[in-house]
């Protein structure tokens, strides 16, 4: 393995330089470089005054009009300057960087419907909730069907009918009993109904024959308490129901058959809704 050369650090331009050949570079740099005094930067001697000008010029920045060498500006207009352009995280406005925590703080609380869990979230939020958001944990997290069955038995529905509440695996069940036992009321309850208007309707027609037959024997004619009933044998036939009946007795059924027809229209009528 080869020794190392020594080396030595140039004052002139602060190198290191072999030492075997230090003496003549340090006399080169002596004679063609010099040192500037405001940065210590080594420069062409015949450029100091140039070097002078383009570094250490005092200006004004353009944006915040701040003084400074000109050195400095470049840096100063990238990384300092209070009015230099910045984006905003949210909606990707340009702004100037005095005015972006203001305008961050607004903007951040901005809330955007989660696609997951479909909560309204703060923009500033939106990261961290996408790291905890229940929905989306759900959809990663595979299936457990003992799960399901257990959660399903502990779930309670309601009867359409009776409304009352009963586990879910069970619901069905319970809804055809319960159909079953509303249909048997509804059929009693429409059987003791119609045994009601049945019983009305006897006792109606019943009171109107005997009225009939009433009317029938004061309206027959005097000579038939006389003695003169004519021939009990001649029929004639009723207009409303076509029977053939002596005219003794048709008289009262002529009554009795119109008041039958009345009744039997005042029930279709009630019956349709008129």
């Amino acid at each position: 393995m080869e020794k190392e050369e020594a080396t030595r650090v140039c004052s002139q331009c602060h190198k290191e330089v072999a030492e075997a050949n230090f003496d003549l570079h340090e006399t080169h740099c002596s004679r063609f470089l010099c040192v500037c005094p405001d940065c210590d930067e080594t420069v062409p001697r015949d450029q100091l005054n140039q070097h002078k000008e383009d570094q250490h010029t005092v200006v004004r920045c353009s944006k915040c009009n701040k003084k400074m060498e000109r050195r400095f500006l470049m840096d100063h207009e990238s990384d300092e300057c209070v009015e230099r352009l910045q984006t905003c995280q949210f909606c990707m406005l340009e702004l100037p960087w005095k005015e972006l925590d203001e305008h961050c703080l607004a903007c951040g609380s901005r809330t955007e419907l989660c696609g997951d869990c479909r909560r309204y979230v703060k923009l500033m939020d939106k990261q961290q909730h996408g790291l905890n958001c229940s929905a989306a944990q759900d959809d990663l997290t595979p299936p457990q069907p003992a799960s399901s069955a257990t959660n399903k038995t502990k779930q309670t529905v309601g009867c359409s009918r009776c409304m009352a509440t009963f586990p879910a695996d069970v619901i069905d069940e319970h809804e055809l009993k319960c159909n079953a036992a509303s249909r048997w009321d509804h059929e009693e309850a429409q059987a003791e109904e119609d045994e009601k208007e049945d019983n009305f309707f006897r006792q109606v027609t019943n009171s109107q024959l005997s009225n009939a037959k009433a009317i029938s024997l004061s309206n027959r004619p005097y000579s038939s308490h006389r003695g003169n009933r004519g021939d009990p044998n001649e029929l004639s036939t009723c207009p409303h129901c076509h029977l053939a009946l002596p005219v003794i007795t048709l008289r009262w059924h002529q009554v009795k058959c119109q008041r039958y027809i009345h009744l039997n229209e005042q029930q279709v009528n009630s019956s349709e809704g008129i």
